[in-house]
């Protein structure tokens, strides 16, 4: 969300940020307080909170309970209309990997997505898998629109190539959270097998806060990096942190089994650092158009020989990042720009 309200507050868009408020039972415009947290200037020019009909409002994350109905039905009453922007449906495809509360209440949010004006997904994947749902259940399916999310890190530069010749360690990077669907018993298990097979040492970075109910990936994570010293987890990083972990990373491994869109990847190319990922999925979407090194990320095998791979062979490596290089590079403003075009034609 912050790299939309950033896109936005720098593409001269007419702009309110709002919360809900529960206790007036509508919405409520943030102060300048909280708009700092968010760090966006807002732009507002011809649409007030007093007179809002015509305006969009835009829900950008997943709202959970019934306030994604109350906060609709509220913008209808004030002759509104209502755009949604969907991540993804994994709650349902994959609940084994997925938080219990998600679960049961990820449903009920996509129904009173079904509401809405105009839906638009991450990725071709998770338009599917809306549509699908929409289907499935019987919903009202809203016009429905794909805009692709940027790699930029808000306010960051982006990171120059690494040159490939180099001396001392082999600096892997993994960001993510730790949840049970990004895969990491199968990436320790799969440097374990690398640093075997490089002559070199390697060092395994993990970044990422992590997930509520997956204290069995943090003992599992903990224990790894008590047992290697060759493996760190550094825990929640903000933009300039995760920038300098990019700038010092010779390459990046996202292992993960399942994406709506797969953000570490495309923020891994964006700071030119070749990425190993899954050959299957969104992922697979991401990779076809270069800069990426895939294979079946379920198998520790195959993920070691990726590492390895991409360790010891500089031409590899050059390669991907050339590819990187010819590949379309978009930021948050170009997303934005895109996000209010489709407002616009829906409009």
């Amino acid at each position: 969300m912050r790299g939309l309200l950033w896109g936005l507050s720098k593409s001269g868009v007419n702009l309110q940020i709002m919360r809900w408020s529960k206790w007036r039972h509508g919405l409520l415009p943030l102060n300048r307080m909280q708009n700092g947290r968010l760090g966006v200037v807002q732009r507002i020019e011809g649409v007030r909170s007093k007179s809002p009909a015509g305006a969009w409002l835009v829900l950008p994350e997943i709202i959970y309970g019934n306030r994604a109905l109350r906060v609709i039905d509220h913008a209808r009453w004030r002759k509104m209309r209502v755009a949604a922007i969907f991540h993804d449906a994994i709650p349902l495809s994959h609940p084994d990997l997925t938080r219990p509360d998600a679960v049961e209440r990820h449903p009920e949010f996509m129904r009173a997505l079904c509401r809405t004006d105009l839906v638009i997904a991450v990725s071709d994947s998770a338009a599917e898998q809306f549509r699908a749902f929409a289907q499935r259940n019987g919903q009202r399916l809203p016009p429905l629109s794909v805009c692709r999310l940027p790699g930029e890190l808000v306010g960051e530069k982006r990171c120059a190539a690494k040159d490939v010749n180099f001396f001392g360690p082999v600096r892997l990077l993994c960001v993510s959270t730790l949840d049970p669907r990004k895969n990491h018993k199968t990436l320790l298990e799969a440097f374990e097998l690398a640093c075997a097979a490089i002559s070199s040492p390697a060092e395994l970075h993990l970044v990422g806060d992590r997930y509520e109910d997956a204290e069995l990936i943090v003992d599992l994570v903990k224990r790894a990096a008590a047992r290697n010293r060759s493996v760190t987890w550094h825990g929640r990083a903000t933009d300039d942190q995760l920038s300098e972990f990019y700038r010092d990373c010779d390459f990046t491994v996202y292992p993960s089994l399942v994406e709506g869109f797969g953000l570490p990847i495309v923020e891994s190319l964006w700071n030119r650092r070749p990425c190993i990922c899954a050959n299957f999925g969104e992922m697979a979407e991401i990779a076809k158009d270069g800069g990426c090194l895939t294979c079946d990320v379920r198998d520790p095998l195959q993920l070691s020989e990726a590492m390895v791979a991409l360790a010891t062979q500089p031409a590899l490596r050059k390669k991907l990042i050339n590819e990187i290089e010819r590949r379309e590079p978009r930021t948050w403003i170009d997303y934005a720009v895109e996000i209010c075009e489709k407002l616009r034609k829906a409009s």
